[in-house]
């Protein structure tokens, strides 16, 4: 794997040896991946349950949100991501020391995450700046597909996917977006069948498109410096890249902050007590900076049929929990939402204190039990995850701090049109987060830079129409309950708790037996004629890489049978495969197929 001397010291648990080397080589890298596997020291010590290493290298500054993986590796993971299954491994026997030593280590890893790593957004820009630009900042001759490559490496290292998947992601998003940032509801191009684009859109590939262009846009700022052209009044080359450069910092952090509870809230739910403390302490850390201007976060929320962004954010004396969110149907009908005179809405204000008042401490506790729930019932019915994230009822967590005057801040908060449904929600409700974080003016011109990006040329536009020509794909996506009709084609997925609903139904069991018990892994095999009970076979989803995986227990036969039976009924269904030992073995499934195919195919658990 050609590793260092560091990585070995943390493969092998030796703590002492690794300790000596970071003393006496200051300059070593404690996040250097630049081996076969692309694992770091903080990698290798998670994947032999060397804990004590591990703290160690967290503790000096180890980056906890990169996955590790050969390029164009069909299984990424992150520390955590590792921990999980190694938890899911042993959870039907949770006083296995495993078990207990691998949840605390979860809990604590949970509460060391931080805002995502500023150095590691300028390493990727600084990585692909220099395969653009010579010593002398002189601009090199690179072709389009070379150029398309650069930008690839660049974010799928800051996004952990691989090439592959992104390209897939961002090609097949890129009509999609662009139609949804002009408000058009459908296309019929020559030859084709009509596409509509007015159904909503699942987070993650949402996301991931969106920081690929505000990448993209940083890289052309970067590249051509104090030399570009058409810049906002009043602005410089230097201003403009630090904002876009913040924004991306923000976006990538909700982005995480996605996966990360998506990965523990149906397998280890209880994980969000130490998520939600983890991320009022990253708030309360974030620097301060001059009066009337913010630092945020900020969060998926919502409900099952729409999204919202919760936006934290910290002044130079006070703590603002603000909901980005423009549909107001299902909004509390009580809710004092902030309007105009032309009927526009300003985002709704939930709380506001002092962040160093003397009631800190109680507004803290508040705050971590507020961002439990909103996120708990993010995928519940829009009455009750509502009513908890505009603070409606009785109970005393619906009494919010409200402590100080923050008006000169909010006033400069924009007035935006009431959204008539939930269409397209995940990208209206981020805009508000994102005009608010850059201002009018320079939020406009970094949406109208998209447009020249190389995401949105003939080629790629071609690409997705020919797709659906050929495949017959509407585009139907997530955004109500019409989007049940999508077909295996499209990249937009259920979310997890769609997909257990859906399996609840068709294995005719409880839905928390789909969840936590061995329901869907003893249909999958029984459909292969294979009877083995799966007692301890557990699945995980990986939603950046669309992906899931199921560990069974299966011996040599039977894996060979249950590999020849799914390829030969659904031959894009098994990406990959990985024998863990004679007992176990790792099964890689395409998500898409998985739904669209799979889970209509199972026969019910009897």
């Amino acid at each position: 794997g050609n590793y260092t001397v560091l990585h070995e010291a943390a493969k092998l648990g030796d703590l002492s040896q690794l300790k000596l080397i970071l003393q006496n080589n200051p300059h070593i890298d404690i996040n250097d991946s630049c081996n076969e596997y692309r694992q770091t020291p903080l990698h290798l010590a998670i994947n032999n349950k060397h804990w004590d290493v591990a703290r160690y290298c967290i503790e000096k500054g180890a980056w906890i949100d990169v996955r590790e993986g050969a390029i164009n590796a069909s299984v990424l993971r992150t520390p955590f991501e590792n921990i999980m299954e190694l938890i899911m491994k042993h959870k039907n026997d949770k006083n296995n020391k495993e078990y207990l030593d691998a949840m605390d280590m979860c809990k604590w890893i949970l509460k060391q995450r931080t805002i995502y790593p500023m150095k590691r957004i300028e390493y990727a820009m600084d990585y692909v700046k220099d395969k653009l630009v010579d010593e002398e900042g002189i601009t090199k001759s690179i072709d389009e597909e070379n150029y398309e490559t650069l930008l690839q490496e660049g974010v799928t290292s800051l996004l952990g996917v691989s090439q592959n998947d992104l390209k897939e992601t961002v090609i097949k998003s890129n009509l999609l977006y662009w139609a949804a940032s002009r408000n058009v509801k459908a296309i019929e191009a020559e030859n084709t069948n009509k596409k509509r684009f007015d159904e909503g859109w699942y987070p993650l590939p949402f996301l991931i498109t969106r920081i690929f262009l505000l990448f993209e846009i940083c890289i052309r700022l970067k590249r051509e410096g104090r030399n570009f052209i058409g810049l906002p009044r009043g602005t410089t080359f230097e201003q403009m890249y630090e904002k876009g450069m913040k924004e991306l910092q923000v976006q990538l952090t909700t982005y995480w902050d996605y996966i990360i509870t998506d990965e523990f809230k149906h397998k280890c739910p209880n994980l969000i007590e130490d998520w939600s403390c983890n991320v009022v302490d990253r708030l309360m850390n974030m620097k301060t900076i001059s009066s009337n201007k913010c630092n945020e976060m900020s969060l998926v929320v919502g409900h099952k049929d729409h999204c919202i962004y919760l936006s934290l954010c910290k002044t130079s004396d006070s703590i603002l929990v603000r909901v980005d969110n423009r549909w107001m149907e299902t909004v509390p009908s009580n809710t004092p939402h902030p309007k105009n005179e032309s009927d526009l809405i300003q985002p709704y204000l939930v709380a506001y204190f002092q962040w160093n008042g003397s009631n800190i401490d109680q507004n803290k506790e508040w705050l971590k039990g507020y961002i439990k729930n909103v996120t708990k019932f993010r995928e519940s019915d829009s009455k009750k995850s509502m009513k908890h994230l505009y603070c409606n009822g009785n109970n005393e967590s619906c009494f919010p701090p409200r402590e100080v005057n923050v008006l000169s801040i909010v006033k400069h908060w924009p007035y935006r049109p009431i959204q008539t449904n939930a269409q397209n929600c995940y990208m209206r409700s981020h805009n508000v987060g994102y005009r608010i974080r850059l201002g009018d003016v320079i939020y406009q011109w970094f949406r109208n830079q998209e447009g020249g990006c190389f995401l949105f040329n003939k080629s790629n536009y071609n690409m997705v129409i020919n797709e659906d020509t050929m495949s017959g794909n509407t585009n139907k996506v997530k955004g109500d309950s019409k989007s049940n009709a999508l077909n295996e084609s499209s990249t937009q997925t259920p979310s997890h708790s769609k997909l257990m609903e859906l399996l609840s139904k068709q294995l005719k069991v409880p839905y928390e037996e789909v969840c936590n018990g061995i329901a869907v892994e003893q249909a999958l095999v029984a459909k292969a004629n294979i009877h083995t009970i799966q007692t301890g076979a557990f699945y995980r989803r990986d939603a950046s890489t669309n992906q899931i995986y199921f560990q069974l227990y299966l011996n040599s036969t039977e894996r060979i049978h249950f590999y020849r039976f799914y390829k030969s009924k659904f031959p894009k269904f098994i990406k990959d495969f990985k024998e863990i030992d004679k007992k176990w073995v790792q099964f890689y499934f395409d998500t898409n197929v998985f739904h669209y195919q799979v889970i209509t195919f199972l026969s019910p658990v009897s």
